[in-house]
C-alpha cells in the first residue's frame, strides 16, 4: 500500500494549511523549544507528525512552568502545617491542565518520569529537598525521552487533537480533523502510516461524521483488504475520481 500513500500524500489539500491549529501553535511556541539543548532536535520538522511531537513537548514545558509557578505560590501563601490544604489547592489548580493517563496516574509532563510527576502532583513537599530543589531550574538529569517512556500513551492523551478510533495488537488509528488525516502510529510511539483524506481535487468535500465514515476504512487497512480499501476511498468520499483512478492505474485494481 506504500504508493497508495504516497499519492494521497501527494495530492492532498494544502490551502489552508498554514492557518490549522497544530502549525499555528508551533509557529507561535516554537521559541520554547530553545530554552533547553534537548528540546531543540524537535526544531526541524519534516512532516506533520514531527509537528505533532514538538507540539506535545511544547505543551509539557509550558505545563512545567505552570506547575512550578502553581507549587512555589501554594507553599508561599499557606504555613508547611497546613500541607493538605496546600496540596488541594495545588490539585485542583493543576485540573485542566493537558496529562497522560499513564498506569492510571495523571503524567503532566512526559519529559519526566512517573516518579519526578509523582513528586510533582502528589509529593510537591520534596521539591524544596535535594534533588528535586534543581527541578524549578537545572532539570536535565531528570529529563526522559518522552516517546520510549510513554510510547503509544503519549498520542492518546490531551497533548493532542488526535481522535482514536480503532486499533490492532500493534498499532493505534487515529484522526487529525486539521491535518485531514490518519495517523496509524504503532504501539512504540513511533509512525507506521499516514493516511491523507480530501485532495485538492475535491469539490466541496463532505466531512460530515468523519469518525463513523472512516471506521470500515480503516478496518479493510487492518485486514490488508487493498481492494475494499480503495473503494472504500472513493465510495465515502474521502478521494475525487481523478485521484482514486490514479490509485487504480498504479496498483492496477
Amino acid at each position: 500500500m506504500k504508493s497508495l500513500f504516497s499519492i494521497l500524500e501527494k495530492e492532498r489539500n494544502t490551502r489552508n494549511y498554514k492557518y490549522s491549529d497544530e502549525v499555528v501553535f508551533f509557529n507561535k511556541f516554537k521559541g520554547m523549544l530553545k530554552i533547553n539543548p534537548y528540546f531543540t532536535k524537535y526544531l526541524d520538522c519534516e512532516n506533520d507528525f514531527d509537528i505533532i511531537k514538538a507540539n506535545i513537548i511544547i505543551k509539557a514545558i509550558i505545563n512545567k512552568e505552570e506547575l512550578d509557578k502553581i507549587i512555589n505560590e501554594a507553599y508561599l501563601k499557606y504555613e508547611k502545617r497546613f500541607i493538605n490544604n496546600i496540596k488541594e489547592l495545588i490539585k485542583e489548580q493543576i485540573s485542566d491542565l493537558p496529562y497522560i493517563d499513564y498506569d492510571n496516574f495523571k503524567v503532566y509532563i512526559p519529559f519526566f518520569n512517573k516518579a519526578t510527576n509523582i513528586v510533582y502532583s502528589l509529593e510537591n513537599e520534596k521539591m524544596k529537598e535535594y534533588p528535586y530543589i534543581e527541578l524549578a531550574k537545572k532539570y536535565e538529569p531528570f529529563i526522559v525521552e518522552a516517546f520510549e517512556t510513554y510510547t503509544i500513551d503519549v498520542f492518546d492523551s490531551l497533548f493532542t487533537q488526535l481522535v482514536k478510533v480503532d486499533e490492532s495488537k500493534t498499532t493505534m488509528a487515529f484522526y487529525h480533523y486539521d491535518f485531514n488525516a490518519i495517523f496509524i502510529i504503532n504501539r512504540q510511539g513511533t509512525l507506521d502510516n499516514v493516511i491523507y483524506l480530501f485532495d485538492k481535487y475535491l469539490i466541496n468535500p463532505h466531512k460530515y461524521n468523519i469518525i463513523e465514515r472512516i471506521k470500515p476504512l480503516i478496518r479493510a487497512y487492518y485486514n490488508n483488504d487493498l481492494g475494499e480499501f480503495v473503494n472504500l476511498l472513493y465510495k465515502n468520499g474521502f478521494v475525487s475520481y481523478y485521484v482514486f483512478r490514479r490509485i487504480c492505474k498504479v496498483k492496477k485494481i
